[in-house]
């Protein structure tokens, strides 16, 4: 039961994350001229999942594990809004 609950907190976090990226590129309409920005954004997405993990972890709580797997997963969802951004919507 209690496994389940973290799986479900982490899709959760999962979809409001995703939803929050596709409202910050309909806000901000980024020009294809900042590409080399991409690289920047990502390591911070990373870092804050990263410190987020481990910060959690010496608390020992269960939910760093989310964070972990979002410290990798995120990256790779914002990558994917920014390509679909330029093909469809630029």
């Amino acid at each position: 039961m209690k496994h389940r609950k973290i799986v479900q907190y982490g899709i959760g976090i999962l979809i409001i994350e995703t939803i929050l990226m596709g409202v910050w590129f309909y806000i901000m309409k980024p020009a294809s001229d900042i590409g080399l920005n991409i690289l920047q954004v990502t390591l911070v997405l990373f870092g804050i999942n990263l410190i987020l993990g481990l910060l959690l972890y010496y608390l020992k709580k269960p939910s760093s594990v989310l964070f972990f797997a979002n410290a990798l997963i995120s990256p790779f969802i914002f990558y994917a809004i920014w390509i679909m951004w330029f093909t469809f919507y630029a």
